[in-house]
């Protein structure tokens, strides 16, 4: 049986990152945050990774040919728009939850089909999304919770970056004020705390401060947990020192750094920690003082 390991956390906590280097283990395939799949691949026509357009990338060319041959596809559109809908009723499954695991267990399906891959990495990171999908029809699945120090991820959100994918007009990524970051990081770390124990299925914590130090390290413990399929090569050989040899991908949505191949820097980003307005760090420190001490950011070494 297939299986769906899903990365639940806060927006710009490195998560593009992540699925990158898990891209590269045997037998696993990334597709970036799936979740938006519906509208920005089949209706907006929005980049892949790859660096076509969804719709001219051979990768979801064979997909939608392999939705199309299990039956009749619901307009794109009214899918994103019952999904919408369904994530709206929170942790607790509401009317129409069949069909909406019908529509994501077809997707998934094809996508496996196509890739030929054990495993699929969706970074969507919404935990009410992913806790929904808990019991995806034919599939196994995995969570795995991503933390980032809440002043970094507030800085993140302070910068302005283009996105690449919106290939007919200059669009950029959506921007936060500091306190704004802070309450949202706190919201959906504490969605992910109660999708934990409502969806009893295996769930993992990494910081992406321990990935970026030492991603060997860090992804150890996943390859066993996804029980890699074993070859004559280290699966993680593709790590060097401080960077990670990586290929063309194939996700939806993501930080713009899923369009490079090719050597991928791997290293902490910390940039706030001289940039951040020292205003803006109070306010967040404040703010998510709590979550930062429970995961270890105020009282230990990275404080």
């Amino acid at each position: 049986m297939n299986g769906v390991l899903f990365i639940v956390g806060a927006s710009r906590s490195g998560s593009t990152l992540l699925e990158r280097l898990l891209n590269e283990l045997p037998g696993v395939m990334s597709v970036g945050e799936l979740q938006r799949v519906w509208r920005r691949g089949f209706v907006e026509n929005q980049l892949c990774s790859c660096g076509q357009p969804f719709h001219d990338c051979p990768f979801w060319g064979d997909v939608r040919q392999r939705l199309d041959t299990d039956g009749p596809v619901t307009e794109a559109g009214a899918v994103d728009a019952l999904s919408r809908k369904q994530l709206k009723a929170g942790l607790q499954p509401a009317p129409g939850r069949e069909a909406f695991l019908a529509h994501w267990s077809r997707l998934f399906r094809a996508i496996a089909d196509v890739s030929g891959a054990r495993w699929l990495v969706d970074s969507s990171k919404d935990p009410v999304f992913a806790a929904q999908l808990a019991h995806l029809p034919g599939f196994r699945t995995r969570y795995l919770h991503l933390i980032r120090d809440a002043r970094a991820v507030a800085y993140s959100k302070m910068r302005r970056r283009l996105r690449p994918e919106i290939h007919w007009a200059e669009a950029y990524m959506a921007t936060r004020s500091a306190w704004a970051s802070a309450g949202s990081w706190n919201r959906t770390h504490r969605l992910a705390e109660a999708a934990r124990r409502t969806v009893d299925r295996p769930w993992h914590r990494l910081r992406y401060e321990d990935l970026a130090a030492d991603p060997r390290a860090a992804l150890a413990p996943l390859v066993s947990a996804l029980r890699v399929p074993a070859t004559d090569t280290d699966p993680l050989a593709f790590l060097g020192e401080g960077v990670a040899r990586v290929g063309v991908g194939h996700s939806v949505s993501g930080n713009p750094m899923r369009f490079g191949h090719g050597e991928l820097r791997v290293a902490q980003d910390v940039e706030w920690r001289h940039a951040m307005p020292w205003r803006n760090r109070f306010e967040v420190s404040l703010r998510s003082y709590v979550g930062l001490r429970r995961y270890g950011y105020i009282g230990h070494r990275h404080d």
